[in-house]
């Protein structure tokens, strides 16, 4: 559980820093971070090996790094078509899918109670991210194809730390994490150079503060999926991460949530007492 709270906090501070420090060369960033993170996981391999007599880590990291990207893309898509609101609702709904996955694939059976908890917890996300007013959804153009995509890439890209914890070994699990920053990072060189955008110093700053708390909570979160079922530690991060942002935001900005999002607020908390009934 140490690892999965740590997990969550990091992942915070990350998306913390990605909201109060914004560039307008976000993929300058996405380089910068990949590149600190793959710094950051090569140094603390144990043995410090590229390669440990398994090749899972490196064909799984690869395909992980590149939906990584994947899934960026696709959110900055959705985000341009049907607005930062919907495409937040449905990035959180990727949740479902690593869930899903653990259930009828890895065999893992949530109680009632915990079953009702992950409901609760979809829900709250929902909730927290919702439209703010009924004319404003009425009146606003759904674009479904790009929704899908963020939803089904999202999640995908997060269930791959499940994936690899069934196939791969828990030596290589820093490993693991290597290649997938090594290969986001690769296509996303290609993006800047195709698009001959160069990296400023700004987005070195940014990059590397978003690194390290990147890094972290990818490894943290690893390891929690090596202690604890999927269908808890999947949806209790993403709403987890949602509270601390919510708490850290009214004292460190004194931004102030509405009735809306402290209902929400409310929910996540009955999900997480319910899924660690």
């Amino acid at each position: 559980m140490l690892f999965l709270l740590l997990a969550l906090v990091f992942s915070a501070v990350l998306a913390l820093v990605l909201k109060y420090l914004n560039t307008g060369s976000p993929y300058g960033v996405y380089l910068v971070n990949y590149i600190t993170c793959a710094v950051l996981a090569f140094a603390t391999l144990q043995p410090r090996t590229l390669y440990n007599g398994d090749a899972t880590p490196c064909w799984l990291g690869a395909i992980t790094g590149l939906v990584y990207l994947a899934s960026l893309a696709a959110n900055g898509y959705s985000i341009h078509k049907n607005g930062a609101i919907l495409s937040s609702v449905f990035t959180r709904l990727g949740v479902l899918v690593p869930i899903l996955l653990s259930v009828t694939l890895f065999g893992e059976r949530p109680t009632l109670l915990q079953g009702l908890g992950v409901v609760l917890a979809v829900a709250a996300a929902v909730v927290m991210n919702g439209l703010s007013g009924r004319r404003e959804a009425a009146e606003q153009r759904v674009y479904l194809i790009p929704l899908v995509l963020t939803l089904l890439l999202n999640g995908t890209a997060d269930a791959m730390s499940k994936v690899f914890n069934q196939l791969g070994r828990r030596q290589d699990d820093g490993l693991f994490m290597f290649y997938i920053f090594l290969f986001a990072g690769l296509a996303t060189l290609v993006l800047l150079l195709r698009q001959r955008r160069p990296v400023t110093k700004r987005d070195v700053l940014f990059g590397i503060l978003a690194g390290v708390p990147n890094f972290l909570s990818s490894r943290l979160l690893l390891a929690a999926l090596g202690q604890l079922p999927a269908f808890l530690v999947y949806p209790s991060y993403s709403v987890g991460v949602i509270l601390v942002i919510s708490v850290a935001s009214f004292f460190l900005f004194r931004e102030r949530l509405n009735r809306r999002q402290l209902g929400a607020a409310g929910m996540i908390l009955a999900a997480l007492v319910l899924l660690n009934l």
